[in-house]
């Protein structure tokens, strides 16, 4: 109970201290497409943007062929489960290398990209969690690995950078 208390206080901070940030970079619109358990389509007013979550990566699905990795549906079906038609607000972090919006999606007071690391359906992706963001959802993520919740339940879990590697 002390981890999870801690981890709601350590995300409150977090975006009492993007506030201004935040509310000048935003998107807001309705989820109209998931394409996996770390992508996502919005559709604003004006267009429909392609949203990476930040700070997390999902388990790969399968593509042109190659084999998907454990969980990947799973994660796509449950991000899909829990937005797919809600309204959400984006908080833009910057655009990847394929012309992504990166970002933080809410749904209401709900932080998906927490959300989908608490319940087991991707890691924090280290490489770009190095912020205090970050050090929230590393606490997540170690209480779902603890009640191995998700993708925690395979006996050898490969994070999905490891596994795309292995792919090529």
């Amino acid at each position: 109970m002390k981890k999870l208390i801690l981890t709601a206080v350590i995300l409150t901070i977090c975006n009492v201290a993007n506030a201004d940030f935040y509310s000048v970079h935003s998107i807001v619109g309705t989820v109209t497409k998931v394409s996996d358990g770390d992508t996502l389509t919005v559709k604003t007013k004006t267009k429909n943007v392609t949203v990476r979550l930040s700070r997390i990566d999902a388990p790969e699905i399968s593509h042109y062929g190659k084999l998907a990795q454990p969980f990947g549906k799973e994660a796509g079906d449950y991000l899909r489960e829990v937005v797919k038609g809600e309204n959400v607000v984006v908080y833009d972090e910057g655009t990847d290398k394929y012309g992504r919006m990166i970002g933080t999606v809410m749904m209401g007071n709900e932080n998906i990209n927490a959300l989908m690391v608490e319940d087991g359906y991707a890691w924090v992706y280290d490489q770009y969690a190095q912020d205090v963001q970050g050090a929230g959802l590393n606490e997540l993520e170690s209480v779902a690995r603890e009640k191995k919740k998700g993708l925690w339940q395979d006996a050898n879990p490969i994070e999905p950078s490891e596994f795309r590697k292995s792919q090529k």
